[in-house]
């Protein structure tokens, strides 16, 4: 078995009404679209490399969200904010057919902050903080703290 890649590159896809965007997995888990970086390959080009290919989507990152050890690995995956989609660009969303790599069988756009059922937890906490992030930066008159605890 080869090892682990070292890079996650997670992508944070939100419609104009602020769902985000998750691909369903052959395993029947929800997860972040992106995958694994390849040996000296970045995380960001490892993002839109995964998005491409399993959902025939270009997609350009704007800055990174967060950072989360994956649980059980070597690995760390870095979650990054993308402009969000209009109707024209969801409607050019296509799954891949036949004998393509992806493991993707499905997606949804889903109002995420109670998102928990069939997510890894680890993804969960890139949610939850990108969702926190977000709101800090809309809204910088607001100290970090008062939206709630930091864990």
């Amino acid at each position: 078995m080869p090892p682990a890649s070292p890079a996650l590159g997670l992508a944070h896809i939100t419609d104009v009404h602020g769902r985000l965007l998750m691909p369903k997995g052959a395993d029947g888990g929800w997860r972040l679209p992106g995958g694994p970086a390849l040996p000296e390959e970045s995380a960001r080009n490892a993002m839109t490399y995964h998005v491409r290919r399993d959902l025939r989507l270009r997609v350009e990152p704007r800055f990174l969200l967060g950072v989360e050890p994956v649980p059980g690995t070597a690995s760390t995956a870095y979650l990054f904010a993308c402009e969000t989609l209009d109707a024209d660009d969801i409607a050019r969303i296509r799954l891949p057919e036949g004998a393509a790599r992806s493991t993707v069988v499905a997606l949804a756009f889903v109002d995420y902050p109670g998102l928990t059922e069939g997510v890894s937890p680890h993804e969960h906490r890139l949610i939850a903080e990108a969702g926190a992030a977000l709101l800090r930066r809309a809204r910088p008159d607001r100290p970090a703290s008062a939206g709630g605890s930091q864990d």
